[in-house]
Protein backbone atom coordinates (compact mmCIF):
# COMPACT_ATOMS: atom_id res chain seq x y z
CA UNK A 1 0.00 0.00 0.00
CA UNK A 2 1.56 3.34 -1.06
CA UNK A 3 2.37 6.23 1.25
CA UNK A 4 -0.43 8.30 -0.29
CA UNK A 5 -3.00 5.63 0.61
CA UNK A 6 -1.71 5.51 4.18
CA UNK A 7 -1.80 9.33 4.32
CA UNK A 8 -5.43 9.41 3.14
CA UNK A 9 -6.49 6.84 5.73
CA UNK A 10 -4.68 8.75 8.48
CA UNK A 11 -6.33 11.99 7.35
CA UNK A 12 -9.75 10.35 7.52
CA UNK A 13 -9.09 8.97 11.03
CA UNK A 14 -8.00 12.40 12.23
CA UNK A 15 -11.12 13.96 10.74
CA UNK A 16 -13.38 11.40 12.41
CA UNK A 17 -11.64 11.95 15.73
CA UNK A 18 -11.77 15.75 15.81
CA UNK A 19 -14.91 16.70 13.87
CA UNK A 20 -17.56 16.08 16.50
CA UNK A 21 -15.55 17.40 19.49
CA UNK A 22 -14.82 20.54 17.48
CA UNK A 23 -18.50 21.22 16.95
CA UNK A 24 -19.21 20.40 20.57
CA UNK A 25 -16.52 22.87 21.71
CA UNK A 26 -17.99 25.54 19.45
CA UNK A 27 -21.36 24.98 21.09
CA UNK A 28 -19.88 25.29 24.61
CA UNK A 29 -17.88 28.38 23.73
CA UNK A 30 -20.98 29.92 22.22
CA UNK A 31 -22.92 29.32 25.42
CA UNK A 32 -20.19 30.88 27.58
CA UNK A 33 -18.99 33.75 25.42
CA UNK A 34 -21.95 34.57 23.22
CA UNK A 35 -22.64 32.98 19.86
CA UNK A 36 -19.53 31.56 18.21
CA UNK A 37 -18.59 32.11 14.60
CA UNK A 38 -20.13 28.84 13.38
CA UNK A 39 -23.33 29.46 15.37
CA UNK A 40 -23.70 32.98 13.98
CA UNK A 41 -23.03 31.78 10.44
CA UNK A 42 -25.60 28.99 10.73
CA UNK A 43 -28.18 31.32 12.24
CA UNK A 44 -27.81 33.74 9.31
CA UNK A 45 -27.94 30.85 6.87
CA UNK A 46 -31.08 29.51 8.56
CA UNK A 47 -32.87 32.83 8.05
CA UNK A 48 -32.10 32.70 4.33
CA UNK A 49 -33.01 29.01 4.13
CA UNK A 50 -36.37 29.55 5.88
CA UNK A 51 -37.20 32.37 3.46
CA UNK A 52 -36.56 30.25 0.37
CA UNK A 53 -38.14 27.12 1.85
CA UNK A 54 -41.33 29.05 2.54
CA UNK A 55 -41.33 30.45 -1.00
CA UNK A 56 -40.84 26.95 -2.42
CA UNK A 57 -43.73 25.47 -0.43
CA UNK A 58 -45.95 28.46 -1.32
CA UNK A 59 -45.14 27.81 -4.98
CA UNK A 60 -46.06 24.13 -4.59
CA UNK A 61 -49.36 24.95 -2.90
CA UNK A 62 -50.13 27.46 -5.66
CA UNK A 63 -49.51 24.83 -8.34
CA UNK A 64 -51.70 22.35 -6.44
CA UNK A 65 -54.54 24.88 -6.19
CA UNK A 66 -54.22 25.70 -9.89
CA UNK A 67 -54.78 22.05 -10.88
CA UNK A 68 -57.40 21.15 -8.26
CA UNK A 69 -59.07 24.47 -7.33
CA UNK A 70 -58.89 23.23 -3.71
CA UNK A 71 -56.76 24.17 -0.75
CA UNK A 72 -54.84 21.44 1.09
CA UNK A 73 -56.39 20.22 4.38
CA UNK A 74 -55.42 22.43 7.36
CA UNK A 75 -53.40 19.65 9.04
CA UNK A 76 -51.57 18.58 5.85
CA UNK A 77 -47.79 19.03 5.75
CA UNK A 78 -46.68 19.71 2.22
CA UNK A 79 -43.79 17.40 1.30
CA UNK A 80 -42.29 19.62 -1.39
CA UNK A 81 -38.55 20.08 -1.16
CA UNK A 82 -35.50 21.43 -2.90
CA UNK A 83 -32.15 19.72 -2.32
CA UNK A 84 -28.70 21.01 -3.21
CA UNK A 85 -25.74 18.63 -3.10
CA UNK A 86 -22.04 19.40 -3.41
CA UNK A 87 -19.52 16.55 -3.56
CA UNK A 88 -15.78 16.61 -4.17
CA UNK A 89 -13.33 13.71 -4.44
CA UNK A 90 -9.56 13.83 -4.23
CA UNK A 91 -8.03 10.80 -5.96
CA UNK A 92 -4.63 9.26 -5.27
CA UNK A 93 -3.39 9.86 -8.80
CA UNK A 94 -3.98 13.61 -8.37
CA UNK A 95 -7.35 14.05 -10.08
CA UNK A 96 -10.13 16.05 -8.42
CA UNK A 97 -13.76 15.27 -9.29
CA UNK A 98 -16.56 17.68 -8.34
CA UNK A 99 -20.32 17.14 -8.44
CA UNK A 100 -23.08 19.71 -8.04
CA UNK A 101 -26.63 18.41 -8.13
CA UNK A 102 -30.11 19.85 -7.71
CA UNK A 103 -33.21 17.78 -6.95
CA UNK A 104 -36.72 19.08 -6.36
CA UNK A 105 -40.27 17.85 -5.82
CA UNK A 106 -43.56 19.75 -5.85
CA UNK A 107 -46.19 17.97 -3.76
CA UNK A 108 -49.74 18.06 -5.20
CA UNK A 109 -51.92 16.52 -2.42
CA UNK A 110 -55.28 17.32 -4.01
CA UNK A 111 -54.63 15.39 -7.21
CA UNK A 112 -56.50 12.10 -7.39
CA UNK A 113 -53.43 9.88 -6.91
CA UNK A 114 -51.14 12.21 -4.97
CA UNK A 115 -48.95 13.32 -7.85
CA UNK A 116 -45.64 15.12 -7.48
CA UNK A 117 -43.81 17.17 -10.06
CA UNK A 118 -40.07 16.49 -9.98
CA UNK A 119 -36.84 17.90 -11.34
CA UNK A 120 -33.32 16.48 -11.13
CA UNK A 121 -30.09 17.79 -12.60
CA UNK A 122 -29.11 14.20 -13.41
CA UNK A 123 -30.86 10.86 -13.91
CA UNK A 124 -29.31 8.36 -11.51
CA UNK A 125 -29.86 5.34 -13.78
CA UNK A 126 -27.52 6.92 -16.36
CA UNK A 127 -24.70 6.02 -13.97
CA UNK A 128 -23.39 2.48 -13.63
CA UNK A 129 -24.13 0.40 -10.54
CA UNK A 130 -20.52 0.91 -9.48
CA UNK A 131 -20.93 4.70 -9.48
CA UNK A 132 -24.22 4.47 -7.56
CA UNK A 133 -22.96 2.35 -4.64
CA UNK A 134 -19.60 4.10 -4.18
CA UNK A 135 -19.26 7.43 -2.38
CA UNK A 136 -17.02 9.06 -5.00
CA UNK A 137 -17.90 12.02 -7.18
CA UNK A 138 -18.56 11.34 -10.86
CA UNK A 139 -17.95 14.83 -12.26
CA UNK A 140 -21.66 15.65 -12.63
CA UNK A 141 -22.51 19.26 -13.45
CA UNK A 142 -25.69 21.22 -13.97
CA UNK A 143 -26.19 20.48 -17.65
CA UNK A 144 -29.53 20.90 -19.36
CA UNK A 145 -29.09 17.80 -21.53
CA UNK A 146 -28.65 15.64 -18.41
CA UNK A 147 -31.53 17.18 -16.44
CA UNK A 148 -34.89 15.42 -16.17
CA UNK A 149 -38.36 16.61 -15.25
CA UNK A 150 -41.81 15.08 -15.12
CA UNK A 151 -44.57 13.78 -12.87
CA UNK A 152 -44.48 11.06 -10.21
CA UNK A 153 -47.62 9.26 -9.04
CA UNK A 154 -47.62 7.41 -5.72
CA UNK A 155 -50.99 5.88 -4.69
CA UNK A 156 -51.73 5.74 -0.95
CA UNK A 157 -53.21 2.27 -1.20
CA UNK A 158 -51.03 -0.84 -1.42
CA UNK A 159 -51.33 -3.56 -4.05
CA UNK A 160 -51.02 -6.95 -2.35
CA UNK A 161 -48.64 -5.40 0.23
CA UNK A 162 -46.60 -3.70 -2.51
CA UNK A 163 -46.00 0.07 -2.43
CA UNK A 164 -46.14 1.52 -5.92
CA UNK A 165 -44.90 4.57 -7.77
CA UNK A 166 -44.63 5.58 -11.40
CA UNK A 167 -42.68 8.32 -13.16
CA UNK A 168 -43.19 9.82 -16.57
CA UNK A 169 -40.87 12.53 -17.78
CA UNK A 170 -38.42 13.96 -20.28
CA UNK A 171 -34.75 14.78 -20.48
CA UNK A 172 -34.43 18.49 -21.19
CA UNK A 173 -32.47 18.25 -24.42
CA UNK A 174 -33.16 18.66 -28.12
CA UNK A 175 -34.64 16.41 -29.33
CA UNK A 176 -36.48 15.55 -26.11
CA UNK A 177 -35.85 12.10 -24.62
CA UNK A 178 -38.94 10.60 -22.98
CA UNK A 179 -38.77 8.03 -20.20
CA UNK A 180 -40.97 6.04 -17.86
CA UNK A 181 -40.25 4.14 -14.66
CA UNK A 182 -42.48 1.83 -12.60
CA UNK A 183 -41.35 0.85 -9.10
CA UNK A 184 -42.64 -1.74 -6.65
CA UNK A 185 -41.35 -1.87 -3.07
CA UNK A 186 -42.26 -4.35 -0.35
CA UNK A 187 -41.02 -4.62 3.25
CA UNK A 188 -41.08 -8.39 3.85
CA UNK A 189 -41.69 -10.54 6.93
CA UNK A 190 -38.71 -10.54 9.29
CA UNK A 191 -36.16 -13.35 9.04
CA UNK A 192 -35.44 -13.65 12.75
CA UNK A 193 -33.75 -10.34 13.57
CA UNK A 194 -33.21 -9.48 9.90
CA UNK A 195 -35.55 -6.94 8.25
CA UNK A 196 -35.61 -7.49 4.46
CA UNK A 197 -37.03 -5.15 1.82
CA UNK A 198 -37.30 -5.86 -1.90
CA UNK A 199 -37.55 -3.26 -4.66
CA UNK A 200 -38.26 -3.91 -8.33
CA UNK A 201 -38.03 -1.30 -11.10
CA UNK A 202 -38.79 -1.49 -14.80
CA UNK A 203 -37.81 1.50 -16.91
CA UNK A 204 -37.69 2.72 -20.51
CA UNK A 205 -35.78 5.56 -22.20
CA UNK A 206 -36.49 6.44 -25.82
CA UNK A 207 -32.73 6.77 -26.52
CA UNK A 208 -31.60 3.65 -24.60
CA UNK A 209 -34.43 1.15 -24.63
CA UNK A 210 -35.69 -0.72 -21.60
CA UNK A 211 -34.09 -2.23 -18.53
CA UNK A 212 -34.86 -3.53 -15.06
CA UNK A 213 -33.33 -3.18 -11.59
CA UNK A 214 -33.87 -5.61 -8.69
CA UNK A 215 -32.70 -4.69 -5.20
CA UNK A 216 -32.66 -6.61 -1.91
CA UNK A 217 -31.84 -4.69 1.27
CA UNK A 218 -31.51 -6.65 4.54
CA UNK A 219 -30.69 -5.10 7.94
CA UNK A 220 -30.41 -6.23 11.54
CA UNK A 221 -29.44 -4.50 14.80
CA UNK A 222 -26.31 -5.50 16.69
CA UNK A 223 -26.93 -4.02 20.11
CA UNK A 224 -28.16 -0.47 20.68
CA UNK A 225 -25.75 1.47 18.46
CA UNK A 226 -24.71 -0.94 15.70
CA UNK A 227 -26.63 -2.02 12.60
CA UNK A 228 -25.49 -4.54 9.99
CA UNK A 229 -26.73 -4.12 6.41
CA UNK A 230 -26.43 -6.24 3.29
CA UNK A 231 -27.39 -4.78 -0.09
CA UNK A 232 -27.40 -6.53 -3.45
CA UNK A 233 -28.56 -5.01 -6.75
CA UNK A 234 -28.99 -6.82 -10.07
CA UNK A 235 -29.55 -4.73 -13.20
CA UNK A 236 -30.17 -5.62 -16.84
CA UNK A 237 -30.20 -3.17 -19.76
CA UNK A 238 -31.50 -4.52 -23.06
CA UNK A 239 -28.99 -2.71 -25.26
CA UNK A 240 -26.07 -4.19 -23.30
CA UNK A 241 -27.48 -7.72 -23.15
CA UNK A 242 -25.71 -8.57 -19.89
CA UNK A 243 -26.27 -8.23 -16.14
CA UNK A 244 -24.47 -5.98 -13.68
CA UNK A 245 -24.46 -7.00 -10.03
CA UNK A 246 -23.17 -5.40 -6.82
CA UNK A 247 -22.93 -6.67 -3.25
CA UNK A 248 -22.28 -4.33 -0.32
CA UNK A 249 -21.89 -5.28 3.34
CA UNK A 250 -21.83 -2.38 5.78
CA UNK A 251 -21.76 -1.77 9.53
CA UNK A 252 -23.30 1.46 10.82
CA UNK A 253 -22.39 2.80 14.25
CA UNK A 254 -24.38 5.60 15.90
CA UNK A 255 -21.90 7.91 17.61
CA UNK A 256 -24.45 10.41 18.90
CA UNK A 257 -27.86 11.80 17.98
CA UNK A 258 -26.19 13.86 15.25
CA UNK A 259 -23.39 11.67 13.94
CA UNK A 260 -22.70 8.16 12.69
CA UNK A 261 -19.87 6.12 11.21
CA UNK A 262 -20.27 3.49 8.52
CA UNK A 263 -17.74 0.85 7.46
CA UNK A 264 -18.36 -0.95 4.17
CA UNK A 265 -16.94 -3.48 1.75
CA UNK A 266 -18.35 -4.17 -1.69
CA UNK A 267 -17.88 -6.22 -4.84
CA UNK A 268 -18.91 -5.45 -8.44
CA UNK A 269 -19.66 -8.25 -10.93
CA UNK A 270 -20.66 -8.43 -14.58
CA UNK A 271 -21.78 -11.12 -17.04
CA UNK A 272 -20.52 -9.19 -20.08
CA UNK A 273 -18.09 -11.95 -20.99
CA UNK A 274 -18.69 -14.46 -18.23
CA UNK A 275 -19.77 -14.02 -14.64
CA UNK A 276 -16.77 -12.55 -12.87
CA UNK A 277 -15.82 -9.84 -10.41
CA UNK A 278 -14.65 -6.62 -12.06
CA UNK A 279 -13.75 -4.63 -8.92
CA UNK A 280 -14.07 -4.47 -5.16
CA UNK A 281 -13.70 -1.67 -2.60
CA UNK A 282 -13.43 -0.93 1.11
CA UNK A 283 -14.33 2.37 2.71
CA UNK A 284 -15.92 4.31 5.51
CA UNK A 285 -18.17 7.36 5.91
CA UNK A 286 -18.46 9.76 8.81
CA UNK A 287 -21.81 11.60 8.66
CA UNK A 288 -22.71 14.63 10.74
CA UNK A 289 -25.95 16.59 11.04
CA UNK A 290 -24.33 20.00 10.85
CA UNK A 291 -27.45 22.03 11.62
CA UNK A 292 -30.93 20.89 12.63
CA UNK A 293 -32.59 18.83 9.88
CA UNK A 294 -31.34 20.60 6.76
CA UNK A 295 -27.52 20.69 6.56
CA UNK A 296 -25.65 17.39 6.48
CA UNK A 297 -21.96 16.73 5.83
CA UNK A 298 -20.11 13.45 5.21
CA UNK A 299 -16.46 12.49 4.83
CA UNK A 300 -15.63 9.23 3.05
CA UNK A 301 -12.20 7.65 2.50
CA UNK A 302 -12.17 4.68 0.13
CA UNK A 303 -9.75 2.25 -1.49
CA UNK A 304 -10.87 0.80 -4.85
CA UNK A 305 -9.40 -2.29 -6.54
CA UNK A 306 -10.34 -2.55 -10.28
CA UNK A 307 -9.54 -5.69 -12.23
CA UNK A 308 -8.66 -3.66 -15.34
CA UNK A 309 -5.75 -2.12 -13.41
CA UNK A 310 -4.44 -5.46 -12.15
CA UNK A 311 -6.24 -5.08 -8.81
CA UNK A 312 -3.91 -2.19 -7.88
CA UNK A 313 -5.27 -0.03 -5.05
CA UNK A 314 -6.74 3.40 -5.92
CA UNK A 315 -7.29 5.55 -2.83
CA UNK A 316 -9.66 8.51 -2.67
CA UNK A 317 -11.21 10.89 -0.18
CA UNK A 318 -14.68 12.48 -0.64
CA UNK A 319 -16.50 15.32 1.10
CA UNK A 320 -20.28 15.66 0.58
CA UNK A 321 -22.57 18.50 1.66
CA UNK A 322 -26.38 18.25 1.45
CA UNK A 323 -28.69 21.25 1.97
CA UNK A 324 -32.50 20.86 2.10
CA UNK A 325 -35.17 23.49 1.60
CA UNK A 326 -38.47 22.09 2.87
CA UNK A 327 -41.42 22.76 5.14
Amino acid sequence: MSRRIILLIKLACVLFAVAEPAFAKESVDGANNGDGFISRTLTNAETTRDFWAERWVDFAEGVDYYFSSEHAPPDYKNESYLKLQFKQTWEERGDIQTDFRVKAKVDLPNTQRKAKLFFSSDEYSDNSLEERVRSNSTGERLRRKDSVSGIEITPDSEWHKWQRSARLGVKLRVPLVTFGRYRLRRPMEKWGQWSPEFTQEVWYFSDRGWGETSELNVQRPLGLKLRLRYLTILEFEDKNDYFENVHVLSLNQALSQRSSLEYRIGGILSTEFRTQMSAYFVGASYSYNLHEDWIFIAASPEVFFPKDEGWDAEASFTIKLDIYFSN
